[in-house]
């Protein structure tokens, strides 16, 4: 392996600008107005507007992305992990987080020990988005029944890096502009719907913007990991303002 198989010394997060602080009176309030108008009547355009009028207020994408450092760097260590299972096996994987013995043991069982070892509870409300971004995606690999973490495949990896990646970002979304927004609507059906709008859609925007990349998660050296993420987050973001802005 080029460009340091088992190596998992990782550069620290790429370095973005300061932020400068949003106009007063712009884009948090038009945000949470669209998702508010979203969650009574399942407008999937008012969700979307909504999700990219926050992106604009955060400083465009890599303003936003800056925001979540804590959820980057968890992502981060997911992407190492698939990394360095696609290359390494199952036991070098989960080696730099101690975690080796739990090779064979299940899959579920093995993320949530990761989860501890990346997100331990008790910590920043970014910890915390994060953490939740795990535990969400853990609950929706249980529901399809998968197996043991020595039996999965690369792209079993991939894809539980992009579910927490995207429901990081919808669970950042939620807490800024969107918990009181999505929930004023009685009809709980509703709240669901408009939940599942803005999930769908982030969703949507993090694998247009992961494909673009034209990477697998094997491909990126460690040496390269924060930057591939923080890129992705800030592209990801991007996307979800070019199309919110369409709708």
């Amino acid at each position: 392996d080029d460009e340091g198989a088992g190596d998992d010394t990782q550069t620290p997060a790429a370095a973005y600008p300061p932020l400068r602080p949003p106009p007063a009176g712009s884009g948090l309030g038009a945000a949470r107005g669209n998702l508010t108008r979203g969650a009574r009547t399942s407008d999937g355009r008012a969700v979307r507007r909504g999700a990219g009028q926050y992106v604009s207020a955060s400083g465009g994408g890599r303003g936003a992305a800056r925001r979540m450092p804590s959820s980057r760097a968890v992502a981060g260590g997911i992407a190492s992990l698939a990394r360095n299972f696609a290359t390494q096996g199952a036991a070098e994987a989960l080696r730099p987080f101690n975690l080796e013995g739990l090779a064979g043991a299940p899959a579920v069982d093995v993320f949530v020990a990761l989860t501890d070892a990346l997100c331990p509870p008790g910590g920043t409300i970014d910890e915390a988005i994060a953490r939740d971004a795990m535990l969400e995606t853990i609950a929706a690999l249980a529901a399809e029944g998968v197996g043991n973490f020595d039996e999965m495949t690369p792209t079993d990896l991939q894809e539980f890096f992009i579910g927490v990646v995207t429901r990081s970002i919808e669970g950042k979304i939620l807490n800024e502009v969107g918990t009181n927004s999505i929930r004023v609507s009685p009809d709980l059906a509703a709240v669901e719907r408009a939940q599942r709008m803005l999930h769908d859609f982030v969703d949507g925007c993090v694998r247009d913007r992961f494909a673009a990349s034209g990477s697998s998660l094997a491909d990126v050296s460690s040496r390269n990991i924060d930057d591939f993420v923080s890129d992705l987050y800030g592209a990801a973001f991007d996307l979800m303002q070019t199309l919110g802005e369409a709708s």
